[in-house]
């Protein structure tokens, strides 16, 4: 699965909206911190931890 530039701003945004460092941003989603640090730069990522993202993402919408 893919993360776009798009998304992996969005998940940046709520990442500072909620004043999250890297380290707690990934524990809420339930994904490694370097797999976080790849999923804010876009790029190919397992569709599992495509979907937590996607969930985290949404979760306050």
């Amino acid at each position: 699965m893919l993360i776009t530039l798009n998304q992996a701003k969005a998940i940046r945004r709520k990442q500072a909206d909620l004043m999250l460092t890297n380290q707690i941003a990934s524990k809420q989603i339930g994904i490694n911190p370097i797999t976080y640090r790849k999923v804010i730069n876009g790029g190919e990522v397992k569709k599992s931890i495509y979907q937590k993202v996607m969930e985290w993402l949404a979760e306050d919408y």
